[in-house]
């Protein structure tokens, strides 16, 4: 997809994609590192990365880390703003709109066709989520 086209897709469809980018690399990770897990049990872990807070809060893990350009910060940030009619059973509004700009980022990375930018960003991601187990 050229730039043209990319900037001109909504914040809340780049989260729809990088809702579904975002659990793949989790549930890879979780069956390569713990490939003796039941499915039930795969699935309770991946919850534990995937929910609207873990993914608010590695959203601010990679601010805080300094590790996002601007541009990219921006993506995450005007999607944050955008309202949803949906939220997140078990999230505040605030965790779930911060969540969505984590997934738009994603979103907009894969479609921009930086797979190697997704996956530098999902490995801290989930090492940080896997490490406050």
């Amino acid at each position: 997809m050229d730039k043209t086209q990319l900037n001109t897709v909504p914040s809340l469809s780049l989260a729809f994609l990088g809702d579904a980018v975002y659990a793949v690399y989790v549930r890879e990770y979780l069956i390569k590192n713990k490939p003796y897990l039941k499915p039930d049990m795969l699935h309770r872990e991946a919850n534990k990365l995937v929910s609207a807070k873990a993914q608010a809060e590695a959203l601010f893990l990679l601010r805080r880390s300094e590790i996002l350009s601007e541009e990219e910060w921006d993506i995450a940030r005007k999607a944050r703003n955008k309202s949803s009619a949906t939220r997140a059973k078990n999230a505040s509004i605030k965790e779930y709109r911060n969540a969505s700009g984590l997934e738009a980022l994603i979103g907009h990375l894969a479609l921009d066709d930086k797979e190697d930018r997704v996956a530098e960003l999902m490995h801290l991601i989930i090492q940080n989520g896997s490490e406050t187990e």
